[in-house]
Parts: C-alpha cells; sequence; structure tokens
C-alpha cells in the first residue's frame, strides 16, 4: 500500500502547483483578495463551459483545429522540400537570401492580416494565410540548418559504399537532420495555434479565437477564462502528441542503427 502511495506521489509530483494555483484560483475571489467580477471563481468558469455543451467547445475546438492543421500542412510541405534543396544543392544561394528571408520572418503576422485580406479576402483565406506565415519560417529555417549540420564524413562514407543520392538523403542525411527537423515542425505548429487565436478574432464566425473574441466583446468575463483554458489544454495536447512522435520515431531509428551494428 505505502508503494503504491509513493508511486502516486511520484506520479502526481510536477502536477501539485497546477492544482495549487486551480484552489487558489476558487478561493481567492471567494474571500475577496481578488474581485469576482474580473476573476470569477474556477468553479463558476466551468459551470459557464457547462452551460455552453460540450457538443459547441468540441465542434470549436474541432474548427480550430482543421484551420491549424491545413495552414500548417501547407507550409510544411512547401518549407521542408525548399530548405532541403537549399541547404542541400543550392547552399549559396540559401546564404545569399538569408538576409532577406531573416528579414520576412520577423514581419508579425497580425500585422500582414490586413494585406492578406485585401489580397486574398476575409475570411478562411485570411486565416489559413496566417497560419501558413507563422509555421513556414521555423519549419524553413530548422530544415536548413538541420541539413548543413549533417556530419561531411557520414555523406563521404556512403558515398563510397556506392551509395545513391537518393539512399545517402534517406538514410544517412535525413536521420542525422531529423531532430533538428522536428523542433522546427512543432515550434511551427505551436506558433500557428496561438495566432490561430488572433486571426479569429479578426476574420471568423466560430472557432477558439472567435469563442474568445465574442466573449469579451459581449463582456462575458467567465467565457474569455474558459477559452483561455482551452487553448491552454489544447496547445498542451498537441504538444504531448508531438513528444510522443518525436521519442517513437527517434526510438525506433535507435533501435535501427543498433540491428545495423
Amino acid at each position: 500500500m505505502l508503494k503504491a502511495l509513493k508511486s502516486i506521489h511520484h506520479a502526481l509530483t510536477s502536477y501539485y502547483l497546477f492544482f495549487l494555483l486551480i484552489i487558489i484560483w476558487e478561493i481567492a475571489p471567494r474571500l475577496g483578495w481578488v474581485s469576482a467580477v474580473f476573476v470569477p471563481p474556477f468553479s463558476r468558469v466551468l459551470k459557464v463551459g457547462a452551460d455552453l455543451g460540450i457538443g459547441n467547445i468540441l465542434l470549436y475546438i474541432a474548427i480550430s483545429l482543421k484551420r491549424v492543421f491545413v495552414g500548417f500542412f501547407m507550409s510544411t510541405l512547401l518549407a521542408l522540400p525548399l530548405g532541403f534543396i537549399l541547404a542541400g544543392a543550392l547552399p549559396w544561394l540559401a546564404r545569399f537570401i538569408r538576409p532577406f528571408t531573416l528579414f520576412l520572418s520577423q514581419i508579425p503576422p497580425y500585422i500582414l492580416f490586413p494585406v492578406f485580406v485585401i489580397i486574398i479576402g476575409i475570411g478562411e483565406g485570411g486565416i489559413y494565410t496566417v497560419i501558413f506565415w507563422s509555421s513556414f519560417w521555423p519549419i524553413l529555417f530548422t530544415s536548413i540548418a538541420g541539413i548543413s549540420q549533417v556530419d561531411p564524413l557520414l555523406v563521404r562514407a556512403a558515398k563510397a559504399m556506392n551509395a545513391s543520392r537518393i539512399q545517402i538523403f534517406f538514410k544517412v542525411v535525413l536521420p542525422a537532420a531529423f531532430p533538428a527537423i522536428m523542433t522546427g515542425m512543432r515550434t511551427g505548429l505551436t506558433m500557428s495555434f496561438f495566432m490561430l487565436i488572433g486571426a479569429e478574432s479578426m476574420g471568423a464566425d466560430k472557432g477558439l479565437g472567435w469563442l474568445i473574441h465574442n466573449a469579451q466583446s459581449m463582456g462575458f468575463i467567465e467565457r474569455i477564462y474558459l477559452g483561455a483554458l482551452i487553448v491552454a489544454v489544447v496547445g498542451a495536447l498537441l504538444n504531448f502528441v508531438l513528444d510522443f512522435l518525436e521519442e517513437s520515431i527517434v526510438d525506433w531509428k535507435e533501435v535501427a542503427e543498433e540491428q545495423t551494428i
């Protein structure tokens, strides 16, 4: 019994601070430490979520995730091959355009949103463009960096064993660059999700960003907190899934390398 309790304690150690914050959030407005008008108790936020309905909440989450994944997929589809080509076949071009690409990447998508609306129109197109812009740059830069940092000795060794260019790329270059690429994809997906919230508040009629923006416009304080909670939970789940995928792929690669040796 004692061993089981220690195991549970060890598993929950990382969450004690989280539970403490929820307790403080619940009791602080009730004891008058903060204004309940601006910081409603946690239970009241949950009640608003229950009144809104799990079906509506899941619908908003699904709509937002669909926008995130479509924009992220489009940026990955372009950024990864472009990064491979620039780093592998045209490194001189990558060095030449680097100042320009760095300049473009520093422009916040929010500033460009009116431009996207003028060019593409208000609605889904502008939202997808914001997500694309947010995730494209970290994926491009990390793919270039990952390919560029591959040990040349590995490539020469593969060539000495008469490996083709395709074999070298998939069996040497890509596995070596994978950690950097995965970091860029995780960063791109995270940025896409949080930029989506702002984009939905400017050009959508459904979604998590719209939920927060609509609550702010109508003065529904509890709904603002509810939207923020949902965004935090969904963002954490996305990071968890990415961590799981990365660890699974890295473990598979390590097993494959051990078997080869």
